[in-house]
């Protein structure tokens, strides 16, 4: 949770459960990202959700599936309608749950070297 002026910022992941078809080349469970901004008084004043992610993925640390990530959430983070600094906080979280992709694993992986 973030806190910016009056408002909050809260930043949670939904599981969902892969149907038969999916799981067979995304796992079982894919991470749907939330972001809300709450009133002082604790309603939900807006919600979006993010970026959405294969546990697998994660487990494998699959550079495009990361990547994807990232390009879909900070989409999402961008058109939200919220302060510059509680972005780069929601984005911190993030990056706890999500490794950002670095320069090199772009490289590495688009072009083909290892």
């Amino acid at each position: 949770m973030t806190t910016m002026n009056d408002d909050e910022y809260k930043l949670y992941f939904i599981e969902q459960q892969n149907g038969p078809r999916r799981r067979v080349q995304h796992g079982d469970v894919t991470l749907h990202g939330v972001l809300e901004k709450l009133a002082p008084d604790g309603h939900v004043l807006d919600k979006t959700g993010i970026g959405r992610i294969d546990v697998a993925a994660l487990a494998f640390d699959s550079v495009p599936d990361r990547d994807e990530f990232w390009k879909i959430s900070d989409l999402y983070i961008n058109l939200f309608n919220m302060p510059t600094e509680a972005a780069e906080l929601i984005r911190e979280y993030l990056s706890q749950v999500v490794k950002p992709v670095t320069e090199s694993e772009m490289f590495s992986h688009y072009c083909g070297v290892y």
